[in-house]
């Protein structure tokens, strides 16, 4: 099935594949949907997922894999920066686990 915006779905190459290259935001989370990554395309959605779930990526190796969802926005840092303050507000401040850990850009 095609990765659809706002949906969760399996983190693979194939479901990469169909996701717009366009701007946007996006979620990574485990397999019960905890989210652990919370990340902005830089203007094309699906070259960034492509690039932090590859070999040399940002994602460790996680038993069960990761699923992913995405908004199309013309507006990455404000949406971006919703979805980290959603997140902050239900886990009392903190950021998600890998935000911060590869690049500067998706630091929360």
């Amino acid at each position: 099935m095609p990765a659809q915006p706002d949906r969760w779905c399996r983190l693979s190459a194939e479901s990469i594949g169909w996701v717009p290259e366009e701007a946007g935001v996006f979620e990574v989370a485990n397999l019960v949907r905890s989210i652990l990554y919370v990340g902005r395309g830089d203007g094309n959605l699906r070259a960034r997922l492509a690039e932090i779930s590859g070999s040399t990526g940002l994602l460790p190796p996680m038993a069960g894999g990761f699923y992913f969802r995405f908004r199309l926005t013309s507006s990455e840092d404000e949406a971006f920066a919703g979805l980290v303050g959603a997140y902050q507000t239900r886990h009392d401040g903190r950021a998600p686990q890998l935000n911060g850990a590869g690049s500067q850009r998706d630091a929360a």
